[in-house]
């Protein structure tokens, strides 16, 4: 069996069961507590615990034996192998821990993602289509997904500078005059690491065409299997006028909405909202 496996972070919602896709939720830290992502902590725990603490929460990955305890669980016997997918390494000590322990087995593969929440998630389900197909064994199905890796295009805006102020992502300063002028900056994945894109500003509905209409002219030749739309609780009017404009520019196969996990919402705040593709042209199988 070729066995495919992904922390919380890849963001897939309901896909994680239809695609058969094993998950291995990473630490949401509330105050003094912790809590499994997506087990027993959502993006609405987040949001709460911010507006009566004044604080956010913190993150936290898993360690190497649990990874190896999550292995052991899917790898039942020599002939089985696993592909399991990380958040960026350059974001946070996942992937490192997750290679460390796939040492620890005879057919276990780790795949840093380089990218964030369904930026990694078009990966996982890149590495299903092989699966599913039963022409490759799982060394060709690793193989085939790192070559796609730097095809990510993984981007957000986000609503409010609150959470990255708080955060310790941007000064002040910065925030104070983002918030008086309305800006609202893109944010965008760039060899694993998180940099700001363009600025745009006025409401998150009137600027979202406007973003859309960025990230296809920067890349402008997506792969038209499917598309993710992921946001953390953003405005519907907001969400649909993002598909709205997706479709003015393209027509992909496939087009999901997924919900951002608690990890990935403890970091940018409800409102934040993006499109993620792979942009190199129509790839077969």
């Amino acid at each position: 069996m070729i066995y495919i496996s992904s922390d919380s972070t890849s963001d897939l919602n309901s896909l994680f069961e239809t695609r058969n896709i094993r998950t291995l939720p990473l630490v949401v830290i509330l105050g003094e507590n912790s809590y499994f992502d997506g087990v027993d902590v959502t993006p609405d725990d987040i949001y709460s615990f911010v507006k009566k603490n004044n604080i956010l929460p913190k993150t936290a990955a898993r360690s190497v034996e649990e990874h190896k305890e999550f292995f052991s669980s899917i790898i039942k016997s020599d002939e089985d192998s696993l592909i399991h997918f990380t958040i960026s390494g350059e974001i946070s000590v996942t992937a490192q821990n997750a290679a460390i322990a796939a040492k620890a087995f005879k057919n276990v593969y780790v795949v840093d993602g380089k990218s964030l929440s369904t930026g990694t998630g078009l990966l996982v389900l890149y590495a299903c289509d092989l699966r599913d197909s039963g022409k490759y064994s799982a060394k060709e199905i690793y193989e085939k997904v790192l070559a796609r890796i730097p095809f990510v295009e993984a981007s957000f805006f986000v609503d409010t500078m609150e959470y990255l102020y708080k955060g310790g992502r941007c000064s002040g300063l910065a925030s104070f005059f983002a918030t008086a002028l309305k800006l609202k900056p893109s944010l965008l994945l760039k060899d694993g690491k998180i940099v700001v894109g363009k600025k745009f500003r006025g409401t998150s509905v009137n600027i979202a065409d406007k973003y859309v209409d960025n990230i296809f002219e920067m890349y402008p030749n997506p792969d038209l299997k499917r598309i993710f739309i992921t946001h953390t609780s953003a405005d519907p009017e907001v969400v649909a006028k993002i598909r709205a404009q997706v479709e003015k520019h393209f027509t992909f196969s496939e087009v999901y909405e997924t919900i951002a996990s608690a990890t990935i919402t403890s970091h940018c705040g409800k409102g934040t909202i993006g499109i993620l593709f792979i942009n190199d042209g129509n790839h077969e199988i």
